[in-house]
Formats: C-alpha cells, structure tokens, sequence
C-alpha cells in the first residue's frame, strides 16, 4: 500500500472504531497510559507534545498533571480526536489543544517542547527513523522523548489465530509492524539513529482476563483489526466471526481468557 493510501485506511479504520476505543476490553491503553507520569516525573509547567494521541487517554492524562504547562496532541482521525476534546471537556482542562495533523509532517516550531510521548502509533509509520528524527527537532535541548511499544507475546495466541483466519478467507493482512518494535534493543536503535542519549527501559503488563471470547472480539472490533474484518463479505461475515469466537473459546479455562499485554517504554533525552 502506498504511503498516501496507507494513511487513508488508518484514518478511515480509526474514525470507524473511535467511539469505544480505549474503553472495555481495550482498556489495556489506559492501562498503559496510567505508569507514565511516574516514568518522566513532572514538574508541572512542561509543554507536551502527544503524538498518534488517539481518544487523548496520554494528552489528557498529561494536562491534569500541568497546571503551569500545556499539551498539545495531534493525530489524523477526526474522530478520535473529537472523542479526546469530550474527555478533556469532562475533565475541565484547558491546557490542552488538539489538532488533526500527520506526525510525519508536524507544522509546529522546532526546539520548543519539554517531551514528546507516542504510544502505540510509531509503528504505524512505514519510516519509523524519519518519524523519530522528525520528532526529536521538536524537542528542546534535554527534552526527553518517550514511547509505549507492546512486547513480544502480546495478544497472544489470539493475534496470530485472527490473522490465520483472515488469510484462510483470502484477507491479505500485512506484516505486523509492532513487531519491529517488541524488544529493548530495536527500541534503543531506533532513539540512537536521532541522537538521543541517556536512553532507558522499562516493562509493564497491562492485560487482565477476559470472561469469554467476545471480550476478545471487542478488542478486534473496536482497534486496527476491524479495517481487516470489513474487507469480509457480508455473507462471510457471520461465519468468520462464529469460528473465530469458537477457536478463541478453547482458550479458556475456569477462570476466563488471559489477554497478555505486556508494554515496553523507552526514554532518551535530546542532545
């Protein structure tokens, strides 16, 4: 998929998922969003960047903690960021801005914030390094740039059994691109390639049981995969998600299904 295209059908599968992303059984995101303000140690007047910032589960999180400082959080669905202004609405903050803008090409000044933060949305980008080096000219000297990543095993079985299925019913799905970024040492090569220094690491399991498969099949419903199952075809659709549900049942024991979420975050520093 071209670049151009590739950006479209993110857009597209994100403006179609917005409304219970991050809620239910996807709530591994705020989960995740939750350990980081103990990993960057706020001050309360730094001015945030939220890159890929989503429903504004980080953005929000952030502004709550500034009451001398702002956030900024951009991202390409409209949707989504209509859902973080309703969160930061109810919230009542209003040291946060939200702007539709590609993080590949950010028409905001350079050297001018504290820290840059990107869960889960590096790896949507074909070039992760340019996107990095592109962000890190947005940060100041010693600002620091973090990101979530999952690890290796995440969703696991689960995310190899729906691609399987997919395949089977002739749904082309692409590589999948967090896994170029489920381990500390792609992690700190990728930071190294834009010059950071002081780069560390840290782990976290954010997953929980599910009671059944259809908690699974919120999580595929509601994120990326869905783009996927609406290429399906209406009269193979019922099927597909009947035996998907009944492959995801085997998995369960007396207590439910483990969903495996285990995060990686990653912090350097701007030279």
């Amino acid at each position: 998929m071209e670049d151009e295209g590739r950006k479209e059908f993110i857009r597209n599968v994100f403006n179609t998922v917005c409304e219970r992303y991050g809620t239910g059984s996807l709530r591994f995101f705020e989960n995740a969003a939750s350990h980081l303000p103990g990993l960057v140690r706020l001050r309360g007047d730094e001015k945030v960047l939220d890159l890929a910032t989503g429903t504004g589960l980080a953005s929000t999180l952030f502004a709550s903690l500034l009451p001398d400082g702002e956030v900024t959080g951009i991202d390409l669905s409209e949707g989504m960021l209509e859902k973080a202004q309703q969160r930061a609405n109810e919230l009542g903050l209003n040291n946060i801005r939200l702007l539709q803008m590609d993080m590949t090409k950010m028409e905001l000044p350079e050297n001018h914030f504290d820290i840059v933060n990107a869960s889960f949305g590096i790896f949507f980008v074909e070039d992760m390094q340019q996107l990095v080096q592109h962000a890190a000219t947005r940060l100041k000297p010693g600002g620091r740039f973090i990101t979530t990543h999952f690890a290796k095993g995440s969703m696991a079985p689960m995310q190899d059994m729906i691609i399987d299925r997919l395949q089977q019913y002739g749904v082309e799905v692409p590589d999948v691109s967090w896994t170029q970024l489920d381990n500390e040492t792609s992690n700190r090569e990728l930071y190294e390639s834009a010059g950071f220094k002081n780069i560390s690491h840290s782990r976290n399991q954010v997953g929980y049981l599910l009671s059944d498969a259809h908690g699974w099949w919120d999580v595929v419903w509601w994120a990326g995969y869905r783009g996927f199952v609406n290429q399906l075809a209406d009269d193979q659709a019922d099927q597909f998600k009947q035996e998907h549900l009944d492959e995801i049942n085997e998995l369960a024991d007396e207590e439910g299904i483990f969903f495996n979420v285990e995060v990686i975050y990653t912090i350097g520093e701007k030279v």
